[in-house]
């Protein structure tokens, strides 16, 4: 399925903040896929905030984003593609 041109400046940017390589296994990644915790989930919501406390400045976004544990990394990745992802994410996790 081709991806549309917001898509696709979608990837562009997340791939200027993760990687390509994180970004290529989100896109293929199924979520049911992952092991999840709280801590995990707090983890990333924690991640999101701190991305968005350095809007504007996406050299700060980058060096946050490459000290972050690698599965941190890649389950925001994830909830940045489809923010709906996050709720499902979530509640997955607390009924583990």
């Amino acid at each position: 399925m081709a991806r549309t041109r917001k898509q696709q400046n979608i990837d562009a940017e997340l791939a200027g903040l993760f990687g390509d390589v994180t970004v290529k296994i989100a896109r293929m990644l199924d979520p049911a896929m992952l092991t999840l915790s709280a801590d995990l989930m707090d983890q990333v919501h924690d991640g999101a905030d701190a991305i968005l406390m350095r809007t504007g400045r996406p050299d700060a976004q980058r060096r946050y984003v490459a000290v972050l544990p690698s599965d941190v990394r890649l389950v925001l990745c994830m909830w940045l593609m489809d923010i709906g992802l996050v709720a499902k994410l979530t509640a997955r996790a607390m009924r583990a």
